[in-house]
Order: structure tokens, then C-alpha cells, then sequence
């Protein structure tokens, strides 16, 4: 599979108008910026290799203003806009790259090399406030970042979370979009045929809105168990993200990669540790549920 990000003059425009704060009310027609041309679906290798890479990969959710009368779980997940924006400035001043899944892949999985200090940004969940408030500010960085999206919640009844447009105008400006199941099911405490069925139906979605492979899995609540990898290769998929901490990932388990979350009391010198740190040496036989 071949992706493409087709960057314009005017979607740079965009971006950095949307930076500065001076969006209009609605949003404009994308002008190509992370536009994805996509071909064949990645394959895995026969035999997957024994390699490790130190990547980081952030987990963020909400990227929004902070609401008293949300839960606390909320509050802890939701960043405000200007410490977001903080912290992408601070990532790339420092020299990090942001990768996408399909340069992971063939880092891991093929071989190839990767810019220096790269480091993955991901989104959970499909909040709109990623569209929003998040993705104009890695444009506008040249950052690109995945999307993990719950597939049912897509122009569903909660205003809170994207619509199908609106999923390909955040692809256009160059987040990418993977699969978080149809109902953000706990897959090891379900039935294995259920389970499959979260996993197939939601990349079948997503491919069928999107119009191109969509192989990027993370288990929601970071719920996964060995049965539940095999479920995930069947289902197609190429990567997968845990809740594990850690930077350093293994070939040879592309369905349990590690992350960092990054929460609203992170803060840029949290940040910094996070990414300056291998963290919890990687085990073969390390699993959660």
C-alpha cells in the first residue's frame, strides 16, 4: 500500500489560519493536505523478524476546553487547545519526527530506516474536537498523526464525535484513520464470533467511507490477550496499539505495540521525560486483559 500526503499551498493556508484562531464558523473544502492514495492492503511477512525500535507513540483523546460538570475521568483525558499546541510546537523544536503507521510498518516489519526520533501521535475514540482542534495544528507542523476511530459513534446520535465528512476532511489534513471496533467492546470479555465481528465490521466501514485499506487497530481499554491478537491478524490488520507503556517495539509483535498516554496534567516537562525514556523493557511474554 502506497500513501501519498499531497501537500498545497492553500491547504497550508488553511491550517495556519486555523492555528492562528481565525477559523470561519464552518469548515472549508480541504484543498488535498494529507490527501491518502492507497493501492493494495499491507501484507505482514511470513515469518515476522526479530527487530526492536525505540518509537514512541502518544495517546491523546479529547483535545478541548475542560467542562466542571464532566466527569473526572473526562477531565483527566481532555487537553486544553493551547497545551496542545504547546506540546507539538516543543516536539518538533526538539528535533522529533512524526511518522505514520504505514512508515512503522515498514520500519518494523521491512526494514526500512526512519527520520531521526521519530515518534507516532495518535488520537482515541473519533472526538470531533480533534478535527477541530488538534489536527490544524499538526498541518500547520507538518505532523501527521492516526485517528482511532469507534465506527458506530460516526455521525451517530452524540454531537461530540466526528461525522463520516468529517472523518475525510481530517484525513485530508493528514490524520490518519484506524479502527477503535464498532462499540468500543472489551474484546477478551466477549464471545470470540462477537469479537471478530467488531473487528471486521468496523474496518469494513471504515473502508467502505474512506475508500482505501484501513489496517490500524487499538484494543479499546487497552483490553487484549493472545486470543485476541489472533482475532486482530485475521481480521486483517497490520498494527496494533496497547495501553502498555513504552518506546520500544518488537516486529515481532505488531499487535502489541506500546504507548504513552499523554494526559491534562502531563505538562511539557512530562512530556519530555516520556519521550526521552525507552521505558518498561519490552517482554515477549508480556500481556494484559
Amino acid at each position: 500500500m502506497t500513501t501519498l500526503l499531497r501537500v498545497t499551498p492553500l491547504a497550508a493556508v488553511l491550517a495556519a489560519s486555523f492555528y492562528a484562531g481565525t477559523a470561519p464558523a464552518e469548515l472549508p473544502p480541504f484543498a488535498g493536505f494529507g490527501e491518502r492514495v492507497a493501492s493494495a492492503p499491507l501484507k505482514l511477512p511470513a515469518a515476522l523478524p526479530a527487530r526492536l525500535l525505540s518509537v514512541p507513540i502518544l495517546t491523546y483523546h479529547l483535545v478541548g476546553a475542560i467542562r466542571a460538570e464532566a466527569p473526572p475521568i473526562t477531565r483527566a483525558l481532555t487537553v486544553p487547545p493551547p497545551a496542545f499546541r504547546r506540546e507539538m510546537e516543543w516536539i518538533s523544536r526538539h528535533g522529533f519526527h512524526a511518522i505514520t503507521q504505514e512508515m512503522l510498518f515498514a520500519a518494523l516489519e521491512l526494514g526500512n530506516s526512519l527520520p531521526p526520533k521519530p515518534v507516532l501521535i495518535t488520537f482515541d475514540d473519533g472526538y470531533r474536537d480533534v478535527l477541530w482542534n488538534a489536527a490544524p495544528v499538526l498541518a500547520h507542523l507538518h505532523m501527521p498523526a492516526t485517528d482511532y476511530v469507534i465506527t458506530e459513534r460516526i455521525s451517530g446520535r452524540d454531537p461530540s464525535f466526528l461525522t463520516w465528512p468529517e472523518l475525510t476532511d481530517l484525513q485530508r489534513l493528514g490524520v490518519e484513520i484506524g479502527s477503535h471496533t464498532v462499540n468500543h467492546v472489551a474484546l477478551p470479555y466477549v464471545d470470540p464470533r462477537t469479537a471478530l465481528a467488531q473487528l471486521v465490521d468496523s474496518r469494513g466501514a471504515l473502508e467502505r467511507h474512506l475508500g482505501h485499506p484501513a489496517q490500524w487497530f487499538a484494543y479499546p481499554e487497552g483490553a487484549v490477550d493472545r486470543a485476541v491478537v489472533r482475532l486482530v491478524r485475521e481480521a486483517g490488520y497490520v498494527l496494533a496499539v496497547t495501553t502498555r507503556p513504552g518506546a520500544l517495539q518488537s516486529a515481532r509483535d505488531p499487535f502489541e505495540l506500546r504507548r504513552y498516554e499523554v494526559l491534562r496534567t502531563t505538562t511539557i516537562a512530562g512530556l519530555a521525560a516520556l519521550l526521552r525514556s525507552p521505558g518498561p523493557t519490552w517482554n515477549s511474554d508480556d500481556s494484559s486483559s
